[in-house]
């Protein structure tokens, strides 16, 4: 499951925060203080930074910075600011932002933020969630008292996170004329501008005619689309609907078949064993000697070239 770095100095938000992620399946830790930010990267390797505070010990403008500074960090970032914060759009260029939030936010709404940056099941995922909103007392507790500030409760909350995760049927597709000319004519306007500017720099009678005869066919009202367009085009959204579902699906079976952590890679250690299991059955005089052969080789053309 992935990681999630935590850089919040409200302990008892973090905490909270932390047993949540937990129980929908993610690894997490927690630091109260961003002076260990740098440490904590390059040990426990998070896929995810989430920072919240204004204070001294933890800044989200300053974790946004050093996260910018750090270009070896290939995870995400979600920075949560306060309501009333200013800051000028110069700052936030200086700033690792992959999603921004806003205080007061509950530990539901953060979780759900959170799976839309992530390629997890986020089905699986909400449904976790929703049964800890619904059956668990300690988190329902804590989740009323962060929705209080706001004025929403607990029941309002998860109607607004469930209703986001609900999937609703895919509505039929349907064609009609004026979509069909935004494939025709992308830009008849402009095409019709290029050929006034021809036409005053010809300035001729002919020119003016078939000006007049050009306007007519650009004009959307001229288009009449067959029934066999319209039929085709048809069939065609229809094909690239259904590929795409098994394409992704190809692609899923073909990396679970691979016995190897493809966000991770290889580490040094492992890649030295593949090497030496490689070369297991090659003797060093075998090796030795194919260096020599290499090298009278390289000398022969050399001395060929001169």
């Amino acid at each position: 499951m992935d990681r999630v770095l935590l850089v919040i100095d409200d302990i008892q938000f973090a905490g909270h925060v932390e047993m949540t992620l937990r129980k929908v399946g993610f690894e997490v830790e927690v630091i109260s203080n961003e002076y260990n930010l740098t440490e904590k990267l390059l040990t426990f390797n998070p896929n995810y930074v989430v920072a919240k505070g204004f204070s001294s010990r933890v800044s989200a403008l300053n974790v946004g910075r050093k996260m910018k500074e750090n270009v070896k960090y290939q995870g995400k970032v979600v920075l949560i600011f306060t309501q009333d914060q200013k800051t000028s759009p110069d700052d936030f260029i200086k700033l690792r932002i992959d999603l921004m939030l806003f205080e007061p936010i509950s530990a539901m709404r953060l979780v759900t933020k959170l799976l839309s940056i992530t390629d997890l099941d986020r089905e699986s995922i909400m449904d976790k969630l929703v049964r800890i909103a619904q059956t668990d007392a300690q988190f329902r507790s804590m989740e009323s008292q962060i929705l209080g500030e706001s004025g929403h409760t607990i029941d309002s909350e998860l109607k607004v996170v469930t209703g986001g995760n609900k999937s609703s049927e895919e509505a039929p597709i349907e064609i009609n004329d004026e979509d069909i000319l935004s494939f025709v004519q992308p830009d008849a306007a402009q095409l019709k501008k290029e050929i006034e500017l021809a036409a005053e720099l010809v300035n001729g009678q002919d020119s003016a005619q078939n000006l007049n005869e050009i306007d007519r066919s650009l004009n959307p009202s001229q288009f009449e689309p067959s029934e066999d367009y319209k039929r085709n085009l048809l069939e065609e959204l229809k094909a690239s609907n259904e590929e795409l579902p098994l394409r992704i699906e190809t692609y899923n079976r073909l990396i679970k078949s691979i016995d190897q952590n493809l966000k991770s890679g290889l580490n040094k250690r492992k890649t030295k064993k593949s090497n030496k299991d490689l070369f297991k059955g090659i003797s060093q005089k075998s090796t030795l000697s194919q260096d020599e052969e290499r090298k009278r080789f390289a000398k022969a053309l050399v001395k060929k070239k001169e």
